[in-house]
């Protein structure tokens, strides 16, 4: 997993997080974005498996 860093975009909003956020913020951010990362990557082997079983 990678931590985001001040000036990454967030995961929520797209704006750059602010400097001066707690190290459980900045941890929290960052699960946020494994998160949708993990749905991301599993919503393209659903669309994979919806078009090998429609053929």
């Amino acid at each position: 997993m990678r931590i985001l860093k001040p000036g990454d975009p967030c995961p929520c909003c797209g704006q750059p997080i602010k400097e001066g956020l707690t190290r459980e913020k900045i941890l929290l951010l960052s699960y946020i974005a494994e998160g949708k990362t993990m749905l991301g990557v599993a919503g393209m082997f659903k669309e994979d498996l919806h078009e090998t079983t429609d053929n």
